[in-house]
């Protein structure tokens, strides 16, 4: 029986490599580093493709601010930790691919006010309207300036849970996955493309995070990541500048609106 049970593993492996199996079986084992952030790490075996690791923080925002912050001027590169540097405690991960003259590529909006112009309709972006995010087309995004963050990417790795048709390639990988009022963000050695969004999409009893939608950010020299936080210290550099980083900080810093506050006027004399 055990005999037959191996075989019938190794056929299903040949026939689609659609089993992704971390280290044990087990799925990352989060624990809470912050307020509203949650920290694991993973080891991931694929069946058919090369072994990857890596960093997983699972963001809540309704405690935390996540925010898209440039490096500078519309063709200023600056390393992740150096764009993160002004903040005392913060989680940030590189973002936006960027051209030969090291302009963001698509759009990208940080608390409503545009960092870059060139929307692309192809590409998936991720949008957050006050605590809600998600992951969309850019064509599917009429109004760039009514949404608090968006940045894209390509290509979009899950879409309602399901893997798309992936170009094979290998890469060090930065993406995010959204739902609602969480956003994850994933940093992972070099991972072939399909074997990277297989753990992203299978759920947890599977060794995966159960994203229903993800997508891939820059990735290869660009990813790098940053974690100053009392309980964790992590600093994965990259090999060159970006135009703007991803950056979680612990703690609202803007306070949400309360029911029936009202402005004062002072009268002219």
């Amino acid at each position: 029986m055990a005999t037959i049970l191996l075989c019938v593993l190794a056929l299903l492996l040949a026939i689609n490599g659609s089993l992704t199996i971390s280290e044990g079986g087990e799925a990352p084992r989060f624990s809470t580093v912050a307020p509203g952030i949650a920290y694991a790490t993973f080891e991931v075996r694929p069946g058919d493709a090369e072994p990857f690791s890596g960093h997983v923080f699972r963001i809540d925002l309704d405690v935390v601010e996540l925010r898209l912050v440039p490096a500078g001027g519309p063709s200023s590169r600056r390393t992740v930790e150096q764009i993160a540097a002004p903040y005392p405690a913060v989680v940030a991960v590189n973002a936006s691919f960027f051209d030969k003259e090291g302009r963001a590529m698509g759009l990208a909006v940080d608390e409503g006010r545009l960092i870059a112009t060139g929307k692309l309709q192809s590409w998936g972006a991720l949008v957050v309207s006050g605590t809600n995010a998600r992951i969309v087309l850019g064509s599917d995004i009429p109004d760039r300036l009514a949404h608090r963050l968006i940045v894209q990417g390509i290509p979009r790795l899950v879409v309602g849970g399901k893997v798309q048709g992936l170009k094979p390639q290998l890469a060090a990988r930065t993406a995010v996955c959204a739902e609602g009022t969480v956003v994850v963000i994933v940093v992972a050695t070099k991972a072939e493309t399909t074997a990277f969004a297989r753990f992203l999409a299978e759920p947890p009893q599977q060794g995966g995070l159960g994203c229903s939608d993800a997508l891939n950010l820059d990735g290869g020299p660009s990813t790098q990541l940053v974690v100053k936080l009392p309980a964790l210290a992590l600093a994965l550099p990259g090999g060159w500048g970006v135009p703007n980083a991803l950056v979680v900080v612990p703690g609202r810093t803007r306070p949400k609106p309360r029911k029936g506050t009202f402005r004062l006027r002072r009268r002219r004399s």
